[in-house]
Order: C-alpha cells, then sequence, then structure tokens
C-alpha cells in the first residue's frame, strides 16, 4: 500500500530565531493514497543530510509535497533523479488513488490506516530531507492519530541516544516538552513542529503514557556537547552502582579519552564545529579505546544496564568511525564519507533492534528519521548516487533489520513534485526543486488534477 500526500505551499517569512524559526506559510493540500508493492518513481530531493553532522540548519519551503507509505516498500529510482514510471491508466488510479480535500488532514482523513497498518506494532515516519516543515505538520497529525486511535505510546527519534535519554526523564518529571525540543537536531525545532510538542505536551497533562528513545549514535544537542554532561554522567553512575570501579586503570583510561573529546567541544569557532564531527585518533589509539569500551560495556552489563551498555558500544563506536573525517576530503573526495556514512547505519540498525527487541518488545512504536535510513533493499535500486554516496551499494539500516521485523514495520516516507528548499532566510528565496520527468509518478498524478 502507498499513501500519496500532495500539499501546496506559500513562499514564507523566515526567522533565524532557534525559539521557534518559521519557514513555510500554507495555503492548501490534497491527500491521495495508492495501493501497490512496487513502483518505479521519484525522489526529487531524496538524500542523507550530512549538515546534520555539523549541527547546523536549513529548512525547506515547499509548494508540493508527496508522502509515501508502505510497509517497508523497496525504493526503485533511475540513475538520475527523473525516474521513468509507467503510464498510469485510468482503472490504476480509480482503483489505487483516494484524495482528501482539506489543508491538514484529521481523524476521520486519516481512518484507513488502521486497515492498513493493521496490527502492525513498528511505524516509520520518514521525511525526504530534514528540511521540509510541510513534512513535519502533517506527520504530526499522523503521530495524533497513531497514538489516539491506534495505541501508539513509544517515539524513537532519529537523534543522540543520550540527548533524547536526559531529555525523556526530564520529560516524565515535569510534563514540558521543552527537554524533548532541545534534545533534538536544530532541524526539528522548528514552528512547523510547535504543535507536536505542544501535542505531547498536552497528551502527557491529561495522564496518558508515552516515551521517547533516540537511535543515533551521536549527540544531537547541548545535553552531549556541553559542561562535559556525558562523563560526568558515567561517573555518577558508576558512583552510584559501583564506586569501586573509579581505582581501576581502565576506567580511568576510559574516562581520560572522553574527557578529553569534550575538551574539544568547548573550544570556539571552527575548531569546536570539527571537534563534534570527528576527533582525531591514530590506528593503535582506536583499537586501545575500543577494547577500554568493550571494558566497560561487560561492567555495565554485569550490573544489569543493557540499555546504557548499548548506548556507550553505539557512541564509541561512533566517534571511532568519524575519526578519520576530514572537512578537505569531504570537499574533494565525496567518497570517504561513504565508509562512515555506512558504520553509521550499522550502529542505527543495531540501536533500533536493541530497543524494539529489547526496551519496546510489547509496546507500539513510532520511528521517526530520514527515509534514507528506513530504506530496504537499496541494492536493487538502478545505479544512483545522491550527494557522492551510491545508494544502491550502501548500507542501510532499515535494510539491516528488516528480517528481523518484517511482518511488525510499516513505513511512512516523503517526496516532492514542485517548490523551493533551504533556509529562507529574511529577504532571500529558496532553491528550486529539479524539475521531474513526464513520465514521473509524481508528475502523472499532478497533470491529473490530484492537486
Amino acid at each position: 500500500m502507498l499513501l500519496i500526500r500532495y500539499c501546496t505551499y506559500t513562499q514564507s517569512v523566515s526567522s533565524n530565531n532557534d525559539k521557534n524559526p518559521t519557514y513555510i506559510r500554507k495555503t492548501a493540500f490534497q491527500t491521495i493514497s495508492i495501493r501497490g508493492s512496487q513502483f518505479n518513481f521519484s525522489y526529487c530531493i531524496f538524500y542523507p543530510n550530512f549538515a546534520d553532522f555539523f549541527n547546523t540548519l536549513t529548512f525547506e519551503k515547499m509548494k508540493k509535497v508527496i508522502l509515501i507509505i508502505a510497509a517497508l516498500m523497496t525504493v526503485i529510482v533511475s540513475q538520475s533523479l527523473f525516474a521513468e514510471s509507467p503510464q498510469l491508466s485510468d482503472k490504476w488510479v480509480s482503483e489505487n488513488v483516494q484524495a482528501i480535500n482539506t489543508v491538514l488532514p484529521d481523524k476521520e482523513d486519516l481512518h484507513f490506516l488502521k486497515q492498513e497498518i493493521g496490527d502492525k506494532r513498528i511505524v516509520f515516519l520518514g521525511e525526504a530531507t530534514h528540511d521540509d516543515g510541510a513534512t513535519f505538520e502533517v506527520r504530526t497529525k499522523i503521530v495524533e492519530f497513531l497514538m489516539e486511535e491506534m495505541d501508539f505510546e513509544v517515539i524513537l527519534f532519529e537523534a543522540g541516544m543520550f540527548d533524547v535519554m536526559q531529555a525523556n526523564k526530564e520529560f516524565q518529571k515535569t510534563g514540558k516538552a521543552e527537554s524533548i525540543r532541545k534534545s533534538l537536531w536544530r532541524f526539528w525545532r522548528t514552528q512547523q513542529w510547535q504543535s507536536f510538542y505542544s501535542y505531547i505536551e498536552q497528551r502527557k497533562a491529561e495522564g496518558h503514557n508515552m516515551e521517547f528513545a533516540r537511535f543515533e549514535a551521536k549527540f544531537s544537542s547541548a545535553y552531549g556537547f556541553n559542561n562535559n554532561n556525558y562523563s560526568r554522567f558515567w561517573a555518577t553512575v558508576f558512583e552510584e552502582k559501583n564506586p569501586e570501579i573509579w581505582n581501576n586503570e581502565n576506567y580511568k583510561n576510559y574516562m581520560a579519552v572522553w574527557q578529553d573529546i569534550e575538551r574539544g567541544y568547548q573550544r570556539s569557532g571552527i575548531r569546536g564545529v570539527l571537534a563534534m564531527v570527528r576527533y582525531k585518533m591514530r590506528d593503535r589509539e582506536k583499537e586501545q579505546f575500543r577494547n577500554l569500551s568493550i571494558w566497560m560495556a561487560d561492567e555495565l552489563t554485569k550490573m544489569e544496564e543493557n540499555t546504557l551498555a548499548q548506548m556507550l558500544r553505539s557512541n564509541d563506536e561512533s566517534i571511532i568511525a568519524f575519526s578519520d573525517t576530514r572537512l578537505w576530503k569531504l570537499i574533494f573526495n565525496k567518497k570517504s564519507i561513504i565508509p562512515v556514512n555506512n558504520r553509521r547505519d550499522e550502529l542505527m540498525a543495531d540501536n533500533l533492534q536493541h530497543l524494539l527487541s529489547e526496551v519496546y518488545p510489547n509496546k507500539k512504536v513510532i520511528v521517526i528519521g530520514a527515509t534514507y535510513h528506513f530504506v530496504r533493499n537499496n541494492q536493487s535500486i538502478d545505479p544512483i548516487k545522491i550527494m557522492g554516496i551510491p545508494v544502491h551499494e550502501s548500507v542501510i539500516a532499515g535494510d539491516l533489520i528488516y528480517k528481523q521485523f518484517a511482518n511488525e514495520i510499516y513505513t511512512v516516507g516523503f517526496t516532492s513534485y514542485d517548490g523551493e528548499y533551504g533556509w529562507p532566510r529574511e529577504g532571500k528565496k529558496g532553491r528550486a526543486v529539479t524539475p521531474l520527468g513526464a513520465n514521473s509518478l509524481e508528475y502523472q498524478l499532478v497533470n491529473r488534477g490530484i492537486e
């Protein structure tokens, strides 16, 4: 089953205010649902966004956005971004397309999802880029429906494991969504997602259970980057549960590495930004750090702190993976990011497997992140490179976890037809979305008057 949402937006007034940035004003939209297991369609802005490595902020202002829903579908893309689709027949459209004429969907509009999702307990809600405010608004409505009508109660973000863990603790105590907002990447702290934060706050106040966790193997906010929060957290954990470990040389050496990493985070200017991306290590240092990490994780496992052990291993492996990242390499050789990106998705898959099978095995879970990380069978995609990354050869989290959760997952992804994107600062225009070919799925639907 595919669902395609088609939205229309006007240009926006932007704001540089991190507290409540504005970048899209909506005029109207329609929704259509399409059934089918596989379809050759184009993603006009389907790519992994590496801006988040630098904690930068870019935002989408779309005129028309198409939402695609399928059960971890196979994405088939041609050698360019102008994928050729079979000509849609009247019969196919009549059998597979359902329009919803409303500005934003309400419960009645989304009621068909009950039948489509059925008893699946995991729903992935993707986004074609991290810069799409149109997606954020619509996704909030889907979250509301899933929680209120289908009893979903856990949300996993593509954000720092440590960051969201700390934020969730605060949220459970105070009921204030500001902690969740601050723990996520800056592209999710927007006016278009304020409705999401307002909703979870209201739902918590009404007495409903909900939890927030994460599957990214990097920090995403000040929770991880500031004030030596991470090393101080581990010091507190072991002080409470196993204070004798403080005298162990392995513990001292491990903490010394992280304290050095954190000193880099406190640097000013570009040096501080680069420190958030990578911590330089020689091969021998990587091996030593990995051995220390394994020892620390084993100690946590002995204390029956399996999720903390998972977080520690994941964060440490991310430090090792990104240690070879160099800005000049990214500029002159885009391929240099491929092994790092692949390792990142492997770590995401490990974290998702742990969370879905060990932490929330009997819970209904919503997973929010880039559609790129949720794709499976990417090996069947026609050869294509996006930002220098050969998608058909990449290691992708969705593909890695599919076998284990094949019958439990339902995935939502987004693509677009036209409009502008980028960070629309005051008086500036966004970049135009690449026009689609006449045989693309989006073009055919639009030109059938499905607007």
